[in-house]
């Protein structure tokens, strides 16, 4: 399951260099930068990511932004909701990418990342099959020992997350008819 949801072809028919597993509820998540052999993968605390850097960074855009758009101010403010979204999306991704060791600022080489969010309908899923589908994903692309072990921390994260937030009958329904199970992609490298 994962490596189809993850590990699959992403629209433009490439494969992501970048999947990163979030744990909701949990304060840390998996980074699988498959752009080296054998892959990276990397446990990263949140607050790696939600740091005072992070709120700077986003109370900055989100000042530039509220102040733009004088010449449809009620159109601008309509639409702020949505900015303020990619604002904070988009600084939790460059901050990540910063982690990564990536450039975020050279947009012409920016890497495809997939976020696959593990809760509600994917929790529904029995916890062998996400183990099988994130060891399938890092298979051949790194030592079998690192593949067992971070499998067994992937199974971990995921009992963890269950736990804190069980899943409800309507997420195993959606689980069952897999209308759920979509990768969530919030960067995308458009060159």
């Amino acid at each position: 399951m994962f490596e189809e949801l993850t590990g699959g072809p992403l629209p433009s028919g490439r494969r992501p260099d970048i999947t990163l597993a979030i744990f909701p509820h949990l304060q840390e998540f998996i980074a699988v930068d498959l752009r080296r052999s054998p892959a990276a993968v990397a446990l990263v605390a949140t607050g790696e990511v939600f740091n005072e850097e992070y709120f700077r960074a986003v109370e900055s855009e989100f000042a530039a932004t509220l102040r733009a758009g004088q010449d449809h101010p009620f159109a601008h403010l309509m639409n702020m909701p949505t900015q303020v979204d990619d604002i904070v999306r988009g600084v939790a991704m460059n901050v990540i990418l910063d982690r990564l060791g990536v450039d975020f600022h050279d947009e012409d080489n920016l890497p495809e990342v997939v976020v696959f969010v593990i809760s509600g309908p994917i929790l529904a899923a029995p916890v062998d099959q996400l183990v099988e589908g994130f060891s399938d994903l890092l298979s051949g692309r790194a030592e079998p020992a690192d593949v067992a072990q971070w499998s067994e921390k992937v199974r971990e994260l995921v009992i963890q997350e269950s736990q804190a937030y069980p899943v409800t009958s309507d997420a195993l329904g959606e689980s069952l008819t897999g209308d759920a199970l979509d990768p969530y992609i919030i960067w995308q490298n458009r060159n």
